[in-house]
């Protein structure tokens, strides 16, 4: 018998979660008990189409000092080649200027960053073999991209 190999899969919370706990969440993350819970953040920017102001709940991480999103979602394509945002994190609202990298090698790169630093796979939202180092592949099949944010 050949054994396959482990593979990256896409891991989000369950959609009937996520209609809980977004809206209760953007409520939060305005408040000042958001500061305990570091691990997410509201992002406030207007669509770049549309002019609709978007508020998405995310996780955030940090590579280099520099805060990164981590996402399969379509809105991210509103950062491509650069796009203002507000950032609240832990209490303090910060204006950013947030730009996709859809690059896989990149991105893997990333990815494996975070992991080294003791990220948990599951707040990429990605189940992830132990041991396991993310390739472009892996990028690629899970539909990932980064945002990287530079203040304003």
């Amino acid at each position: 018998m050949i054994e396959r190999a482990a593979e990256v899969i896409d891991a989000p919370p369950p959609p009937a979660a996520l209609r809980v706990i977004n809206p209760l969440a953007r409520l939060i993350l305005r408040t000042p008990l958001s500061r305990l819970i570091k691990p997410l953040a509201l992002l406030e920017f207007d669509g770049r189409r549309t002019g609709k102001r978007r508020q998405i709940v995310v996780g955030l991480h940090f590579i280099d000092g520099r805060p990164v999103v981590v996402t399969p979602a379509k809105w991210r394509a509103n950062f491509a080649g650069g796009h203002v945002a507000s950032v609240r994190w832990k209490g303090v609202r910060a204006d950013y200027v947030g730009t996709l990298d859809a690059d896989p090698d990149a991105v893997a790169r990333a990815i494996n960053s975070l992991l080294n630093a003791g990220t948990a796979p599951r707040s990429l939202a990605l189940r992830i073999p132990p041991g396991h180092t993310v390739s472009a592949g892996d990028v690629t099949a899970t539909r990932r991209g980064i945002v990287r944010f530079e203040p304003r």
